[in-house]
């Protein structure tokens, strides 16, 4: 006869109110979990897994944008890669470059104000 599942353990996830949302902290407390001996492996890791967090969001970004402008016939879907941005359009990104490389490389900074440990 097969055992019964029991429900001991299990948690449900609940919904909260608008006006209790939980915002949670920037940087986190404590110490960085560190996985190799030399800790700029760590720092690179830290900085490749940033990165992955940030093109999968703009990958799903941009898709719903193209979606949503072809399918509106907004947009022809040959349209972005002939397309020449103005003056305007290239401060804004370039403000949103420096932004995003700031966000990349905080862990530098994080590791650069942490005292380094003596090595023999």
């Amino acid at each position: 006869m097969p055992e019964k599942s029991s429900r001991a353990g299990r948690r449900t996830a609940r919904a909260l109110p608008a006006e209790k949302t939980v915002r949670l902290p920037r940087i986190a407390k404590g110490r960085r979990p560190e996985f190799y001996e030399d800790p700029a492996i760590d720092q690179l890791f830290a900085i490749v897994t940033a990165l992955t967090g940030e093109i999968s969001v703009l990958f799903d970004r941009v898709d719903t944008l193209e979606r949503l402008l072809t399918g509106a016939r907004i947009l022809r879907a040959n349209a972005i890669e002939g397309h020449a941005p103005d003056a305007a359009a290239e401060a804004v990104r370039a403000q949103r470059r420096d932004e995003l490389l700031r966000r990349v490389f905080a862990v530098l900074e994080i590791y650069a104000a942490r005292k380094p440990p003596d090595r023999p």
